[in-house]
């Protein structure tokens, strides 16, 4: 499920100069902000193959089979041909010092390679993990559960970051028996103005749909929590 809250901070009146961040006139200064919280519904995984062998060759080969094995693996959970990226090889000359002679002895050589994944099957993530231990992968290097909607959700937590400054601003300006007058400025950072805004205390939550492909019995990911903020100032007038 998908929660937007939204939490105001509201206001600060001022009728300094601060750089060019507010006016010199009476106004308000505003921070609207919006999150909303929703279901991964993706899981973003890195692992690795690495092998040791004083045959370069021979290392080189078992890492590229451990790879052709992985990659088998991902496509038959339903990892489409775009979500699949495996990295060029990596060599490295592996050696350990040995406290007797003082010197570094040849290990062999030690082959990497990366894969990333992208599965849009989260129900399939621990059977796949499995797998890919089971078929010779031996890192785990990063495991990231992610919204396909990502970008759509940040474009909406935005929106109603700035819908929340907008109100706190009418809102703040009632409070105080005063009469807002025009917006001066706005942005999605903090503006310098020198000083601090304050926090409502009211908060509203509203609820959307979990993604099309949520499956509630899947590994268990959290939630995700997207996060915008909006600031103004607003000219005001007694």
């Amino acid at each position: 499920m998908n929660k937007f809250v939204f939490s105001s901070i509201a206001a600060f009146m001022s009728f300094n100069v601060f750089a060019l961040a507010t006016p010199d006139a009476p106004h308000i200064y505003i921070q609207g902000n919006a999150s909303i919280t929703t279901i991964p519904d993706n899981v973003k995984l890195t692992v690795a193959i690495v092998e040791i062998d004083k045959d370069l060759i021979a290392a080189k080969n078992k890492a590229d089979n451990t790879m052709a094995k992985a990659i088998k693996l991902a496509k038959s959970k339903g990892v489409e041909e775009k979500g699949i990226y495996a990295s060029n090889i990596s060599i490295q000359r592996e050696t350990e010092y040995n406290r007797e002679t003082g010197k570094q002895n040849f290990v062999g050589y030690r082959v990497t390679r990366n894969l990333s994944l992208t599965l849009t099957d989260t129900k399939q993530y621990p059977v796949l993990l499995q797998q890919l231990v089971n078929s010779g992968i031996n890192e785990i290097n990063q495991t990231q559960f992610v919204s396909s909607r990502y970008e759509e959700l940040q474009k909406q937590a935005q929106k109603l970051a700035i819908k929340d400054a907008r109100a706190a601003a009418k809102e703040f300006a009632n409070d105080y028996g005063v009469e807002l007058k025009g917006l001066y400025t706005a942005s999605n950072s903090p503006l310098d103005t020198g000083v601090q805004p304050y926090m409502r205390a009211e908060k509203m939550i509203m609820a959307d749909a979990a993604p099309s492909n949520y499956v509630p019995d899947a590994y268990n990911g959290g939630e995700i929590t997207i996060t915008a903020s909006s600031y103004a100032v607003y000219y005001i007038e007694n």
